[in-house]
């Protein structure tokens, strides 16, 4: 099967740091690759793959990035969707796999399967079911929550499967030895809870280490407000040490030795990679009952999920019962990149069974 990915034109592929979608991108590629397909991603030009790699912008022409303003982004991605769709119709594909949420020139008749990586809202519901009434359009979910989530405000929308992201499991080594510490890791904005994981911690008495993010003008506006005065308030007898953009094998690292890892969304997570790639490591996970932590964490047996901030901190209580080869089976039973490749394939051949 020929495939073309269309990933977003910002973050290279795999990211060097943060960029969710960027890492699903990867290994789904690579997944793909290895399954003996022919597949033709469209990304940063200084993305690394096995794949063919169709760069969107040479990097001495035009400087683009997470920092760039709203309409420049808008802008470059659309140009970018338009140059994508293009190119691989041209290139004669079978399928063009899109995740971002742009649409397709009408000329092209090539299948387009768009996977949503963001959240029910009124932006998002209204291209969806846009897209929807164009032939050969469809979606996939990552979570039954954020498939449930858009429903709900649209039946309109072409939905033709519910896949969840996965990571590459083999690449990752996992310890069954901790130390005494705690994690998060996030972004620094209201959604991720930041402010929470130290008031749980504090609370806890226990030791908190944070691999942030915080590249963005609001992110460090909300750092300033909301997070700093929490910091000055943690106690001096206990670690509390931060961590702004890491190298991904240096989170990797903080996962392996962590005690626990703290998931702390304040919002319906559509996912959670950070969920899986803790439990990858042989970390469990204790998680706020929003979004799709219900689905990834097995209450009880890779962590716990919880309703509160006082939950959260009784379940921190209870943590060493969780055994670290258990999370590790867990994700490498449902969430390798090997299993999310084939379930995409499985969807490709629905769609071109229907065309």
């Amino acid at each position: 099967m020929k495939i073309a990915i269309v990933a977003p034109p910002w973050i290279p592929v795999p990211p060097p740091y943060y960029g969710g979608i960027e890492l699903v991108v990867y290994n789904l590629a690579e997944g793909l690759t290895a399954l003996g397909h022919e597949v033709l991603l469209f990304a940063p030009k200084d993305s690394n793959v096995s794949c063919r790699l169709f760069p969107y912008l040479e990097q001495h022409q035009f400087s683009f990035g997470l920092d760039s303003s709203l309409r420049e982004k808008i802008l470059v991605g659309e140009l970018a969707g338009k140059y994508a769709y293009s190119m691989a119709a041209y290139e004669k594909v079978d399928i063009i796999h899109s995740h971002t949420i742009l649409r397709a020139p009408e000329n092209i008749d090539v299948p387009i399967v768009h996977t949503l990586h963001g959240p029910a809202n009124e932006v998002t519901i209204k291209k969806c079911v846009e897209f929807s009434k164009y032939p050969n359009n469809y979606f996939v979910a990552i979570s039954n929550k954020q498939r449930a989530n858009h429903t709900t405000l649209s039946n309109n929308i072409n939905f033709i499967g519910t896949i969840h992201n996965s990571i590459n499991v083999k690449s990752i080594s996992w310890s069954a030895k901790k130390e005494d510490f705690f994690l998060f890791v996030g972004r620094v904005n209201w959604e991720k809870g930041l402010d929470l994981a130290i008031r749980v911690a504090n609370k806890s008495n226990i030791n908190l280490v944070m691999a942030i993010k915080m590249s963005e003008d609001f992110e460090k506006e909300f750092f300033k407000k909301e997070i700093k005065p929490l910091v000055d308030q943690y106690p001096k007898g206990l670690l509390l040490k931060l961590h702004e953009d890491l190298p991904r094998e240096m989170i990797l690292d903080l996962y392996r030795r962590a005690k626990c890892t703290l998931f702390t969304s304040q919002w319906e997570e559509p996912f959670g990679l950070v969920m899986i790639e803790s439990m990858a490591c042989g970390t469990p996970v204790i998680g706020l009952r929003r979004g799709a932590v219900p689905e990834v964490i097995v209450d009880g047996k890779t962590g716990f999920v919880v309703d509160t901030e006082d939950e959260m901190v009784r379940a921190i209580k209870d943590i060493d019962k969780i055994k670290p080869k258990n999370c590790r089976k867990h994700v490498e039973e449902n969430y390798s990149r090997e299993k999310m490749a084939e379930n995409y394939i499985a969807v490709y051949k629905k769609i071109l069974s229907k065309t």
